[in-house]
């Protein structure tokens, strides 16, 4: 089941077209170099902007999506913002989630690196039971561990039915899991 079909779909700025399918269950990893297309397909696929040329069908979806530069409001404790985003996406906190990925809960946002509001960003995305996740450069920020720990979370998420698309510079970290592989 296509859950969105891109038909030669591009931006006049953009020397190439994507025709691709995105279906469930799938684990669709996209790489390539800077200024490839990879964000700007991301922001077709998400419907942010539309293709100048060609076309995109989309099945009605929920997404988490977690952008390349993560902004979250920096003054509210974690555990604060992790407690109000489940009550708005109308789930509850993912305990294996947060254990695995070692948040300290009790500080403010603005206090943490970059890596770890990356991966407040990651759980939130998570939340809601989206049936497809879009993640660009998750990684991003992570040291070797909790780069691990976070393929190894994106993996059971994808056994327990949830598609997703990365975006990354690291298409070697995902490639075991990924159902398809596409270099721009």
């Amino acid at each position: 089941m296509n859950y969105i079909k891109l038909e030669e779909a591009g931006k006049r700025y953009l020397s190439h077209r994507f025709s691709l399918a995105i279906e469930k269950q799938d684990f669709l990893v996209i790489s390539g170099e800077n200024g490839s297309g990879k964000t700007t397909l991301l922001m077709m696929i998400l419907g942010f902007i539309r293709p100048d040329v060609g076309t995109i069908e989309k099945r009605k979806l929920k997404m988490g999506y977690v952008p390349e530069k993560v902004v979250l409001p920096p003054f509210i404790p974690v555990m604060e913002y992790l407690l109000t985003m489940a009550r708005i996406k109308k789930d509850t906190l993912d305990p294996y989630m947060l254990s695995a990925l070692d948040l300290p809960l009790d500080k403010s946002i603005h206090q943490l690196s970059k890596g770890n509001q990356q991966k407040i960003a990651l759980i939130s995305a998570c939340m809601g039971k989206p049936h497809l996740l879009v993640l660009d450069e998750p990684l991003s920020g992570l040291d070797e561990e909790m780069k691990e720990q976070v393929v190894e979370l994106l993996k059971r998420r994808h056994h327990m039915g949830t598609s997703i698309l990365v975006s990354t510079h690291e298409p070697e970290r995902f490639l075991h899991v990924a159902t398809k592989h596409l270099r721009l």
